[in-house]
């Protein structure tokens, strides 16, 4: 049977995230939210054994055989638009990923490539959307260090991506920022990038100067996570900050994707009842700062909402009252800008189309 024409994810055959869920140090081969199965926790083992466990052949078999049965496919944006790890096989060009279609490889003869840290949680905000109250780790101290430890020394030989972080803020968390600062780049010779995913509060010219320049210079790439286009909603639903505050600091990272050496940034929104009519002006943002990308998804209920209080938040949902408000909103041509990227709304716009 031709492979012709089937789908690829690379994710599984790349992706070592490591996450506080459930015990600090579970290990997934995609995000947590999209693809729910752990492989392993980096407390008890070690990375090999996580890497080439029997969980996670088991994933990689099911992207191999295209039945994608671990996988979220109304939540993974990829899935639903063929972008990014997803592909058409006979677009695979990476020489490893092409040997283990080849040879339908489960046991993988390199290490992990892209090594995402989401197991602090400490940050310097306390958004609804994803916690109750402020965060900053403090009874885990010892658990984190032993996993980021084992990250530097074992997850990071073959790896040339670096993320942090998912789970709270860079700049937030006490571990992570101190990590950034003491970073030696003798010690991550193969990380080409490091990729920072923040609130920006934190990421101001004096923050900026206490990492090492040679450090500085692989941190090409960062989100902003910002979920609304106003002061009034910014303070509710990043709560905490200031949207002047974030400006500012925007302002001063734009300058760093202008002259270096940031090669990409975006903002996201995370979509939902009180923002989704702010999502033009959040384009328009995103264009006054010259960013690279504006991106929405669906809010997910991590346990901070109530099954109702999330159904009444959830305007992706078809059973929404303003849901065709939202609709109608999305109808808007500044949406067919070429920075804008709906994420998992994808197919809720598609589903409209049709």
């Amino acid at each position: 049977m031709s492979k012709s024409g089937r789908l690829f994810c690379s994710k599984p055959f790349k992706w070592f995230e490591i996450t506080h869920l459930n015990k600090i140090g579970e290990v997934f081969l995609c995000c947590p939210a999209w693809l729910d199965t752990s492989i392993g926790n980096l407390q008890d083992q070690s990375v090999e054994e996580i890497w080439n466990g029997e969980k996670a052949q088991e994933i990689r078999r099911s992207i191999l055989d295209v039945s994608f049965k671990y996988c979220n496919r109304s939540r993974c944006a990829f899935l639903q638009t063929e972008s990014g790890p997803v592909e058409k096989i006979e677009d695979v060009k990476d020489k490893d990923l092409k040997a283990a279609l080849e040879k339908d490889l489960t046991i993988l003869p390199y290490g992990p490539r892209q090594i995402i840290c989401t197991y602090d949680r400490s940050c310097n905000l306390s958004c609804p959307s994803c916690r109750t109250g402020t965060i900053v780790e403090r009874k885990n101290k010892k658990q984190i260090l032993k996993i980021q430890s084992r990250i530097q020394n074992e997850a990071l030989k073959n790896a040339y991506y670096l993320h942090i972080t998912g789970s709270g803020d860079p700049f937030g968390s006490p571990f992570f920022r101190k990590w950034l600062q003491t970073m030696k780049r003798e010690d991550i010779q193969n990380v080409e990038t490091i990729y920072l995913q923040t609130n920006a509060q934190l990421w101001t010219p004096k923050m900026w100067r206490t990492i090492a320049k040679d450090i500085q210079q692989l941190i090409k790439s960062a989100d902003i996570s910002i979920d609304a286009a106003s002061p009034e909603t910014y303070e509710i639903n990043r709560r905490g900050g200031s949207f002047k505050k974030l400006l500012e600091n925007l302002e001063f990272i734009s300058a760093l994707r202008k002259n270096g050496p940031l090669e990409w940034i975006g903002i996201s929104m995370v979509v939902q009842e009180n923002n989704f009519r702010e999502m033009p002006d959040f384009v328009r943002l995103g264009k006054r700062f010259n960013f690279d990308t504006v991106y929405f998804s669906q809010l997910v209920n991590y346990g901070t909402y109530s099954e109702e209080e999330y159904r009444n938040r959830a305007i992706h949902f078809p059973a929404h009252p303003r849901h065709s408000e939202f609709i109608d909103i999305l109808k808007d041509e500044i949406f067919k800008e070429p920075i804008v990227q709906l994420g998992n709304l994808t197919e809720t716009i598609h589903y409209h189309d049709t």
